[in-house]
């Protein structure tokens, strides 16, 4: 890794820091503090995320390229988008793509400084992945999310997973769509390329996104969330390999 692209890095995560920063002290707090209806919130972190992604774009040159962008609905309903996990890059591209939403994230996260303390306002579904419980947490929170009019976002494989391995997926997402009976959103991406698990990014280049399909609830209803699941796992893991295969 050259030092010019060090220097890019360090410059990008100095200049993120100062405006994570800035927004904890001038919104984070004082939403916290007057009770800020949720609206607020998640326009916040909207915001951010837009910075996150032009600022990685504009001093690493860390691109995207999307399709089928055109097939998520456009109802305004809610919906359940479910994507592969490489990268944390996707964590603040989909606020991009997905509209009013909330995530399915690990509870550690709510413990990094700032960062966590900024994520708690929007409210996520956090779970313990180690309780066994986690499950029925994540469709219980997500069918009263659902039920308020926002859609729910959740990597399957729960973890970050490397562009050339492949997990089981958890069933929580199929075992939610199937209560809450909403549509299925299922994405794939290949940001593992650019920017693998860890601090630091590998290369500059093109993250190529596909929305492959979206499943209305009558088309899975009379699915098992196991079989559901394994479709889920199959068609996503088939895409994310041809991304992987184009390169960036």
């Amino acid at each position: 890794m050259s030092w010019s692209w060090r220097l890019k890095v360090i410059v990008f995560y100095t200049i993120i820091s100062v405006v994570m920063t800035s927004f904890f002290v001038l919104f984070c707090i004082p939403v916290q503090f007057i009770g800020a209806p949720y609206s607020w919130r998640y326009k916040m972190s909207e915001i951010f995320s837009y910075i996150f992604i032009y600022l990685i774009w504009v001093i690493c040159g860390i691109k995207f390229e999307t399709e089928g962008v055109d097939k998520l609905p456009q109802d305004a309903k809610p919906y359940i988008a479910l994507a592969n996990h490489q990268s944390f890059w996707e964590n603040f591209f989909m606020q991009l793509i997905i509209p009013k939403h909330s995530w399915v994230v690990k509870q550690e996260l709510l413990d990094i400084p700032i960062f966590g303390r900024c994520l708690k306002t929007v409210r996520p579904i956090a779970v313990d992945r180690s309780n066994s419980r986690s499950v029925v947490q994540i469709i219980k929170e997500g069918e009263r999310k659902i039920d308020d009019g926002i859609s729910i976002i959740m990597f399957p494989e729960s973890t970050r997973v490397s562009v050339d391995k492949t997990v089981s997926f958890k069933v929580s997402a199929a075992k939610l769509a199937l209560n809450a009976k909403v549509p299925i959103a299922l994405i794939a991406h290949n940001a593992g390329l650019v920017w693998p698990k860890g601090f630091w990014f590998k290369q500059q280049g093109t993250v190529k996104v596909k929305v492959i399909e979206v499943m209305l609830p009558e088309e899975f209803a009379n699915q098992d969330a196991r079989e559901l699941t394994l479709y889920i796992q199959n068609t996503i893991n088939l895409e994310k390999n041809k991304l992987a295969e184009l390169g960036v």
